[in-house]
Parts: C-alpha cells; sequence; structure tokens
C-alpha cells in the first residue's frame, strides 16, 4: 500500500481568520471534482479551507488512477492511502460474515486509521467534519464530528433491490438494512447530520426520528463561472444533439441512457430522423458501449471537458429512474443555459419551475414530447435563459455554504 504522508502547514497563507481545526475525512480523494460527491466534497473543502486549518485524510481504491496530489498539498497536513483489490475484498468479505455494510468495509484502510489518531495526538481538532457513511467509521470519538451523509444511501440499495433479480435484489435489500443501523448509530454520536437536500433530510427524518433535532439540508452548488456558456466554445455538430452527461459505470446512469437509447430516441427519431444521442462520460460499461449499434447514438467514453459537448446540446438530458440527491448533471446543464429536460425524481432538491426552467417527463412519451418540443420550437424559447438564472439565484457554492459557516460556529459553541 502506497503512503504519502505530508505537512506544508508552516508555508500556508490564510485569507482569513483562523476559527478552528478540522479534520476532513473523505471516502474518496475529491480532486479532481469531476462526479457528482467529489464535485460536493471539493467545493465543501475549499470552503472550509478558506477560514480553517484543515487536515485531510482519504484512501484510493483499486482502479483509480494514481492521484494529483498538488491540491492536497494545501491543506495542513493530509494522508492518501491507497487500498489493494487484495484488501478490499478481504475487508468487504470480513464485512459480510460480521453483519457490517459492505460499502464501510470497502473503504476500510488501517493506515488511515492510525494517521487519525496521530492527528487527535498531536495536532488536536475542534471538529471532525466526515464526508459519507464510508469515511464515519474513521471519525475519532471524544471531537465533536459532522456527518455529511449526503444521500440517504440506505435508500438507494434498497431501489436497487427492487429493479434487480433475486441474487442481488437479496444482496442490496441486506445492505439496505446494514447501512440504515450503522447511519443511525453514526447521526447518533454526531454534532449534526448534513444532506443534500429538503427531500432526503426529511428521508432520514423518517428513517431515524431519533436524531431528526439535528438533521440538516445545505444543497448543492454550481461553479458559475467554470460552468459559463459564455467561456466555451461548442463542440461541432451535424444534426440536432442530445446530450446525457455521467459517469457511465454507474447503475442509475446507466439504466438512463439505456431507457433513453432503446426506448425514448427511437419515438423522438420518428419526427427528427436525424436526431442523435450522445452518451458523454468516463468509465461506458459494456452495456453502454454495446447502445453504439443502435441508430443514432454516440458513446464518447471520457473527454477531457463536458462543456464543450454541453454547449453544443440542442437538448441535455437526464432522464434517471432511480435518483438520490441533487443532480449535478441537471445543474451543470442548467448553469450552461441549455434546455433541461429530466424526470421528477431527478429533480430532488431543485425547486425549478417546470415549463419556465425546464421540462419532466415521467414515461417514455412524456420525455420524447418534451425533448420534441424543444427540437421543434414549440417549447418557451427563454427556457436556457431561464435555467442558468435560476442556478445564479438558487445554487451559488459560496451562498449554500453559510449554513455550514453557521454549523461550525454552533458546533465550536456546543449548543
Amino acid at each position: 500500500m502506497a503512503v504519502w504522508p505530508f505537512n506544508r502547514f508552516e508555508n500556508r497563507l490564510w485569507c482569513g481568520p483562523l476559527m478552528a481545526r478540522i479534520l476532513f475525512l473523505a471516502h474518496r480523494y475529491p480532486y479532481p471534482p469531476n462526479k457528482g460527491e467529489k464535485i460536493r466534497a471539493f467545493h465543501i473543502a475549499e470552503h472550509l479551507l478558506k477560514t480553517h486549518e484543515v487536515a485531510l485524510g482519504f484512501a484510493m481504491t483499486p482502479g483509480d488512477p494514481e492521484p494529483d496530489l498538488s491540491w492536497a498539498k494545501r491543506f495542513s497536513d493530509f494522508y492518501c492511502g491507497r487500498i489493494s483489490t487484495f484488501d478490499r475484498l478481504f475487508r468487504t468479505g470480513v464485512s459480510f460474515l460480521t453483519a457490517e455494510p459492505l460499502s464501510v468495509g470497502a473503504f476500510r484502510h488501517g493506515g488511515l486509521g492510525g494517521w487519525v489518531k496521530r492527528q487527535v495526538a498531536t495536532k488536536k481538532p475542534d471538529i471532525t467534519f466526515a464526508f459519507s457513511s464510508a469515511a464515519a467509521q474513521y471519525a475519532p470519538p471524544g471531537i465533536p464530528i459532522l456527518m455529511d451523509f449526503v444521500d440517504v444511501d440506505s435508500e438507494k440499495w434498497r431501489q436497487y433491490g427492487e429493479t434487480q433479480g433475486a441474487t442481488r435484489a437479496w444482496f442490496y435489500r441486506m445492505e439496505a438494512r446494514r447501512l440504515l443501523a450503522f447511519d443511525r448509530a453514526e447521526a447518533a454520536r454526531a454534532a449534526a447530520s448534513v444532506f443534500v437536500s429538503e427531500d432526503e433530510k426529511r428521508i432520514f427524518d423518517r428513517l431515524s426520528p431519533e436524531t431528526r433535532d439535528k438533521h440538516v439540508a445545505i444543497a448543492n452548488g454550481v461553479d458559475v463561472g467554470f460552468f459559463d456558456p459564455t467561456k466555451v466554445r461548442p463542440h461541432e455538430k451535424s444534426a440536432p444533439t442530445i446530450v446525457f452527461v455521467g459517469v457511465m459505470d454507474y447503475w442509475p446512469n446507466v439504466d438512463a441512457v439505456t431507457w433513453f437509447a432503446n426506448e425514448i430516441l427511437p419515438l423522438v427519431r420518428r419526427r427528427y430522423s436525424h436526431a442523435r444521442f450522445q452518451i458523454v462520460g468516463a468509465r461506458p460499461a459494456a452495456s453502454v458501449l454495446a447502445l453504439k449499434a443502435l441508430p443514432g447514438v454516440e458513446v464518447t467514453g471520457p473527454v477531457d471537458d463536458v462543456r464543450p459537448y454541453v454547449a453544443a446540446a440542442d437538448v441535455v438530458v437526464a432522464p434517471l429512474r432511480i435518483a438520490r440527491g441533487i443532480q449535478n448533471k441537471v445543474l451543470e446543464g442548467m448553469a450552461m443555459a441549455r434546455p433541461v429536460v429530466t424526470t421528477p425524481g431527478a429533480l430532488e432538491g431543485i425547486n425549478a419551475q417546470r415549463g419556465r426552467d425546464l421540462l419532466t417527463g415521467t414515461t417514455a412519451e412524456e420525455i420524447a414530447a418534451a425533448v420534441e418540443s424543444v427540437l421543434g420550437g414549440q417549447a418557451a424559447p427563454t427556457l436556457g435563459e431561464a435555467a442558468r438564472a435560476f442556478v445564479l439565484k438558487n445554487h451559488e457554492w459560496g451562498t449554500n455554504l453559510r449554513k455550514l459557516d453557521a454549523l461550525i460556529e454552533r458546533t465550536l459553541k456546543g449548543s
């Protein structure tokens, strides 16, 4: 296992008052911020770095590329350990036998646990910020914990169990039960539990009523300076283009593009025969690559920058049938001032006005009709402009994270 300890706090230039020593624990390296969970962790960490002394601990999982640690060196201290394939299989097996959530055991790294103990002994953190259930296992006792669950992941596993065959469904339901029990225990010892939306918070309020007074919703934001259509040259295209962006080995994304390519795109192409569906994202699963055989479907695989593809889209779609928390792909499409068509489930935590800011549909026919209304000019011509205005008003990171500042201040005061 490779380990990279580092300490450069003496070279840190502060741009605000030192308020707290924060131990930031993440189950994945938040850099580069190129997928949902990493985007949230990255922006929260960046926000904390402005006014706090922050130490970062995380582990790399099998298959992760070698990390660019230049960002990690901005922290007062950091630790990166790599979990080997053998360790992951072994620890997952142990978790199965001990009734622990498999998704917790899969992220266990002994070196990271040791580093946390040394941080407690030498730096004496004021607060631990644990990003995700898997990171919570490292949160030391005796130090106030701010627990960012992001989504209610046990509900995700439960949903998976409703869509899979008997064997997989059994495993998913088992993981849902175990993870919920684990999360309730972590919420009980945390000073506060954070969720990405009011909807996710309400779900956990119901599932963990004994801790509901400590549940807080802090919504995701968008880097509106980066996702700015005026700063991007659109990708070249020769036909009406419908774009989906996401990591393409993630099951909800795989399900979404498979559904769109097989059942929705053919409906659109009856009227717009040259329309093409562009699937943009890294690590496409075999079932996603197979979609290239269908008329009008393109799978790009990993790209250096998704923005030119989004900028060129006539429609950005997010037809997710399994969705938890705020969908960054929806917010980023809106920030790029593109017409967005999505499912109601993918709008959790995004209080946009349907028909003005974006369009929605539940069935294949409804989504196809919404896409056609954009391609044919029947949708509001200001749809993209209204979408970006909504994001600027409601989903700017600095504004949303003021809630976190208040939470930290309250935790430090012990109230």
